[in-house]
């Protein structure tokens, strides 16, 4: 039990051991699309992550903009009322997306 207890203490040491220089981390800029109400995306979507999350997404239609927010409210529970729900999902499509064109 005691070389147990000695050898835990050595690995926890060793996995927390300082560093001799300072470590930097890279900065990475995500800028938003500024007008058309960026603010309120701002508001409510950077509450839990970074823009760079969103840009990620790539180009995304209005179905699937409408469906990242409604699971953002109803699954992530993001207190997001139903107008600012609108306001973030056009937005979206408008500077990360793209309108669905129907074949008629």
């Amino acid at each position: 039990m005691k070389k147990l207890l000695v050898l835990s203490a050595f690995l926890a040491a060793t996995a927390f051991a300082q560093v001799d220089k300072p470590i930097e981390m890279p900065y990475v800029d995500y800028p938003m699309v500024k007008g058309d109400h960026d603010e309120v995306a701002q508001q409510y979507c950077l509450i839990c992550h970074s823009w760079g999350y969103v840009l990620n997404q790539g180009k995304k239609s209005r179905p699937y903009w409408t469906g990242t927010v409604q699971k953002m409210v109803n699954e992530f529970k993001a207190p997001i009322g139903k107008e600012d729900q609108q306001t973030i999902i056009n937005y979206l499509v408008k500077h990360y997306g793209y309108e669905v064109q129907s074949g008629h």
